[in-house]
């Protein structure tokens, strides 16, 4: 277990949030602590998740825990511990309770966070193949969804549908709240759906991902109902051309700086780059929002193979319409590779 390289005769690290604790031991619950030693790792849960984490944890002792703290000090006092190593992401009353309850320094580690997340970033082949197949499911749903869009039918109605069809295709659940916005609403980059009906010569743009054995998909089409305008269908073929540029672009070893450029450059050349705010991507993984990053910002990120981004660029013209076009990127030593199928040319139903 790599956690353990923070681990000496004197020191423990406690992983206590749900998705390291899931990524460490292969186990999902909302509650438990696992705590790592120089003699051995012991996963707490609490009654509910017991049996089954005694069945299905990884390289890992479970216990059930009642009084955790005393557990904590308990088997600290038995190694040796002097020290306690603790995530960063941890709310005030958590870390103010460990300090009063053990017995031992309770500090906070960047350096131990960020490792995870550096693990996290580069997915073994049982990680890629959960994400592929949740991004296959996402697409048999945009399929269908396809003869769904209509005039009359609501953003609210296309969103329920896409989640209902994820889920039926066996997804375990949504990646994050569906995103469905048409005509105006399609310059909101993060619209939430509304009433509002669909009309002829608008764009629908949907944002949407499955979730399988934990891991997350992520994809972004936009399509146009009945007709597309010149300016639409510019705008389009702008935002397709740079989404296309990053995937010629991207690489092992190019920063996030640079795969972001890919994109940006050319909606800016196209007199469009102040319609363009977010980055152009992000690592995808058991959260929709991992390691790395694809900005301006990430001038000190080199990407690595086995990691997968998303490449988003998107326009947005306020009051009129936006467009995002999003597919999932799996970084290779030379190159990368589309981990998503659907079609990406201007669809018009």
């Amino acid at each position: 277990m790599e956690a353990l390289r923070f681990v000496t005769d004197k020191t423990a690290v406690l992983i206590f949030t749900p998705v390291n604790r899931r990524y460490l031991t292969g186990f999902a619950s909302s509650l438990g602590y696992l705590l790592l030693t120089s003699k051995g790792n012991i996963l707490f849960v609490d009654s509910r998740y017991y049996e089954a984490a005694g069945k299905r944890a990884e390289g890992t002792e479970v216990r059930q825990f009642t009084k955790i703290f005393d557990q904590l000090q308990e088997v600290l006092a038995e190694v040796g511990a002097e020290k306690l190593l603790i995530e960063t992401e941890v709310s005030v009353e958590f870390y103010q309770r460990l300090r009063s309850k053990l017995a031992v320094r309770v500090a906070p580690s960047a350096p131990l966070t960020n490792r995870l997340l550096q693990l996290r970033s580069v997915k073994k082949k049982e990680e890629i193949e959960s994400i592929v197949c949740a991004q296959r499911i996402a697409e048999k749903a945009f399929d269908d969804i396809l003869q769904f869009i209509a005039p009359g039918v609501s953003e609210k109605e296309i969103a329920a549908l896409l989640e209902y069809k994820m889920k039926q295709y066996g997804a375990e659940g949504i990646a994050f709240d569906t995103i469905a916005v048409s005509g105006a609403n399609s310059s909101l980059p993060h619209g939430v759906p509304t009433d509002k009906a669909v009309e002829n010569g608008e764009f629908v743009t949907m944002d949407f991902g499955a979730v399988i054995n934990g891991y997350c998909s992520d994809m972004t089409r936009t399509v146009a109902v009945g007709y597309a305008t010149d300016e639409m269908a510019k705008v389009y073929e702008t935002v397709l051309n740079a989404q296309e540029n990053v995937i010629k672009t991207l690489s092992a070893g190019i920063t996030g700086k640079q795969a972001d450029a890919a994109a940006r450059d050319i909606i800016t050349e196209a007199g469009y780059g102040e319609f363009f705010g977010h980055s152009t991507g992000h690592g995808v993984g058991l959260e929709i929002h991992e390691q790395p990053n694809l900005s301006p910002s990430a001038d000190k990120i080199k990407l690595r193979a086995g990691q997968i981004v998303t490449d988003e660029p998107g326009i947005y013209l306020p009051g009129k319409f936006g467009v995002r076009i999003e597919d999932m990127l799996l970084v290779q030593k030379n190159g990368c590779k589309n981990l998503t199928k659907a079609p990406k040319h201007l669809i018009i139903l």
